[in-house]
């Protein structure tokens, strides 16, 4: 929907969040953020700030719904943390390396006014698309990229509607993970104060495997808050990263760097459809038979 009104309810909001514009970190538990992922870099390393909790024995740890010492029920899963996503104040972020050059990266924050996913992907070939959307007060915002094509819309949007395909869009890293990979846990660890049950890697699902890498961390309700799983198969590396962390309170999700841009080419469209739309009214006024009555007049028209 761009019609007109909905354009200034979107130029009016945009003049607002320039107002409150801030400084925003992107730090779910602090992973390789996925633009700067360095290549070497292992998914079985240890979150920062998680330290081994020497003193902590499996035999004591209570294991939430769906985990086990061997396992984890992938449904259970995914139903904790899906519900995580859409409900809670989150940042999160998760990568796909399926090949050399082909990759999707996600990136997710939350707050409960407003929120923002991103979403690159390479084919390994030649396209690129990127799709960025930011919904702040019933504003939908999104940029939308193809190699080097850029549009921008504002239309009316939800923050609960957002999270909601946003959560399914992440989750599904982190769904692959759990498939293929196979986990037993081997301790605790503790990150922020919060002491979480860490998994490791012991195989995956797919024939001719090798160089097998992978953790998993999940805290006492259940939610999965990292998972790695990297491995070769045929000569070409793969690699899936997902994390997620709750978002501090009271912290907002900072308006996209692109939204001036937006507000300055969609303002420039409603004023070209206004024009246009004054335009086509004084053409057709133009072009309307004149009647008899307005030819002769009144006495003409009564003969």
């Amino acid at each position: 929907m761009r019609d007109a009104s909905q354009r200034a309810r979107a130029a009016t909001a945009v003049a607002v969040l320039l107002l409150l514009a801030g400084c925003g970190g992107f730090v779910p538990g602090e992973p390789t953020p996925p633009e700067t992922a360095s290549p070497g870099a292992s998914p079985a390393d240890s979150a920062a700030n998680a330290t081994p909790d020497a003193d902590e024995r499996l035999g004591d740890v209570a294991f939430p719904d769906g985990f086990t010492r061997s396992g984890v029920d992938v449904a259970t899963a995914r139903e904790r943390s899906v519900a995580f996503l859409r409900t809670e104040p989150a940042t999160g972020a998760a990568v796909e390396r399926f090949r050399a050059g082909a990759y999707a990266d996600y990136e997710y924050e939350a707050a409960r006014d407003r929120t923002r996913f991103r979403l690159d992907v390479h084919n390994g070939y030649v396209d690129v698309t990127r799709s960025d959307v930011y919904v702040d007060d019933g504003v939908r915002y999104s940029r939308s990229a193809r190699n080097r094509d850029v549009s921008f819309e504002a239309s009316n949007g939800s923050v609960a509607t957002t999270r909601y395909r946003a959560a399914d869009s992440m989750w599904a890293v982190a769904s692959r993970i759990l498939t293929v990979g196979e986990f037993r846990a081997v301790g605790v660890v503790e990150a922020d104060g919060e002491r979480l049950i860490r998994y490791a890697a012991t195989g995956v699902a797919v024939r001719n495997a090798t160089d097998v890498r992978g953790s998993l961390t999940v805290d006492r309700n259940g939610v999965v808050r990292e998972a790695r799983l990297a491995y070769v198969r045929g000569g070409e590396s793969k690699r899936f990263e997902y994390a997620v962390a709750p978002r501090s309170v009271g912290t907002e999700v900072a308006p996209p760097a692109w939204l001036p841009a937006a507000s300055a080419e969609l303002a420039a469209e409603e004023a070209a459809d206004t024009e246009a739309m004054m335009k086509s009214g004084a053409d057709a006024r133009l072009s309307t038979p004149r009647s008899r009555f307005d030819e002769a007049g009144p006495r003409a028209a009564n003969r």
